[in-house]
């Protein structure tokens, strides 16, 4: 995929006034390319119509401001239902397409591991990074399947399950809200939870063999020290992180046996109980087939999470490298295209034009191409896209709910992972959509509300296994409410609800 001047203006009024879902994490160019270019352009013929075809996204000090074409998600879904109705394996077959470049993917983050690339030539460098670059690309092609399903058949299994229930007897003893929760629970631990499973496993062998401490910490964080990263940072966790972390264990005082077993049976028992439901309904041959592929897609999801998290580690020991020999900063390298960096030995791109990108840019792909820009075309092609609305008379606004519940509490905006901390113990979190580094931050908060996402998103997931309240898919959450707000968070209606400000 070349990098094209002029691309952008010369499709802008192709793409303005279009509806876009939006997502809002930390990210810069370089990582979030090996999704757009692997969306848009890579395996196109595996995936039968199920790729992206444009993306734009706004950067601003590391935070990143993502944007899909509605029509877009609409044709992935639809191809992948059109398909699934001729075979209901065809998320399990798609997945199976995949797994020789995921393995070729993780095996490559090895030899990294190995390889002492500090004696390799410019050439020799650049030619090892781009051959990660073609394996990351074909890793990610998956993306816009899974994208493309998740973020658009949320309010269709919705609607499929809402027929169900109001003809079902199952109505007199269960709400709306409870069934659809129950139906679309994810049967999957999350690595994340994995994680959290394995520290708690670490903490019973250091009980128990306290003279190999050390070396029991050390061999965990060569095995997790990646789980804090996200598509900018890459946040490699020490040893000393991890002994502060068994300590608080420690001081928690849980009967840490019991709970390992109550995190690895949350997807057994989400599993069992979506089982004795469907048992009880007379499910439609679609809505089985929609809440199939979402399981499967809920776990391969997961997966693509995790190989993000490498590639922003391992990529980044190569960007350093780079930098180091062209005299750029790794923070302002990542503001490249893996595209552009292919020709930063012939090219040096200015340090000045990189930190007006990192400081305020639009970056834009599509089939032919991709570009970025800066300055006052930013606020431009920003308006272009997507207009102006204003929601300051609006007192209440309904999502969908991920997991039951009610809770009261001040609302804290984030951003970015950087403002996790301003989350205190019954916050209700808001957030365009929720990451695995927002994770301490869920912990705190009494109840969740997101703009966007599915019934596989995140914030679902995540909400379901800590069970606290949860609304995905408003839309408008972080336009409408502001920090220091109370609100109602009535997830077993699917409503917040605006008290008071402070």
């Amino acid at each position: 995929m070349d990098y094209l001047k002029g691309l952008l203006k010369k499709k802008l009024e192709k793409w303005n006034h279009k509806k876009w879902y939006h997502q809002r994490f930390d990210g810069a160019p370089y990582f979030l390319h090996y999704i757009a270019e692997a969306e848009i352009n890579t395996h196109k013929e595996r995936k039968k119509g199920g790729n992206f075809t444009v993306h734009y996204c706004f950067f601003h000090n590391d935070k990143a401001d993502w944007y899909i074409a509605m029509e877009d998600i609409e044709k992935v879904y639809t191809s992948i239902l059109q398909q699934g109705k001729k075979n209901p394996k065809i998320s399990k077959d798609f997945m199976d397409q995949w797994k020789h470049d995921e393995k070729a993917f993780y095996q490559i983050c090895a030899e990294i591991e190995k390889k002492d690339i500090k004696k390799l030539s410019d050439q020799k460098l650049i030619q090892f990074h781009n051959t990660f670059m073609e394996i990351t690309l074909k890793r990610n092609s998956s993306s816009s399947l899974i994208d493309g399903f998740a973020l658009g058949t949320d309010e269709l299994i919705a609607e499929e399950i809402k027929k169900v229930y109001e003809q079902s007897t199952i109505k007199t003893s269960m709400r709306f809200t409870e069934l659809f929760s129950a139906l679309t629970a994810p049967i999957h631990l999350s690595f994340i939870n994995d994680a959290e499973v394995a520290l708690l496993e670490l903490a019973i062998q250091v009980q128990k063999k306290p003279e190999k401490k050390k070396q029991l910490i050390t061999q965990h964080q060569k095995k997790y020290f990646w789980i804090h990263n996200n598509y900018v940072a890459d946040n490699i966790l020490s040893a000393d992180y991890f002994e502060k972390e068994i300590e608080n264990i420690f001081k928690t005082k849980i009967e840490i046996p019991k709970e390992i077993k109550k995190i690895k049976n949350i997807p057994k028992e989400n599993k069992k109980r979506k089982q004795e439901l469907i048992k009880q309904l007379e499910l439609s041959n679609e809505l089985k087939l929609l809440i199939t592929i979402s399981e499967d897609f809920t776990s391969w999801q997961d997966e693509r999470k995790k190989a993000t998290f490498w590639t922003t580690h391992y990529f980044s020991i190569l960007l350093q490298e780079i930098g180091k020999r062209t005299r750029i900063p790794l923070e302002e390298i990542k503001y490249l295209s893996p595209r552009e960096v292919n020709m930063i030995f012939q090219q040096k791109p200015e340090r000045k034009m990189l930190q007006e990108r990192r400081k305020n840019s639009v970056f834009f792909w599509d089939e032919q191409g991709h570009e970025a820009m800066i300055g006052q075309d930013v606020e431009e092609i920003r308006k272009a896209i997507l207009g102006e609305m204003n929601f300051s008379d609006l007192n209440d606004f309904r999502g969908l709910t991920a997991c039951l519940g009610m809770a009261r509490g001040p609302v804290k905006v984030v951003k970015s992972a950087q403002d996790i901390d301003k989350v205190k113990k019954g916050d209700i979190l808001v957030a365009v959509m929720t990451r695995p580094d927002y994770i301490p931050a869920m912990r705190r908060a009494a109840a969740i509300v997101t703009d966007e996402g599915g019934v596989t998103c995140h914030a679902a997931i995540v909400s379901r296994e800590l069970r606290i309240p949860c609304i995905i898919g408003t839309k408008i959450a972080t336009k409408v409410l502001k920090d220091h707000q109370h609100v109602e968070v009535n997830a077993n209606h699917g409503r917040v609800i605006i008290l008071k400000n402070d």
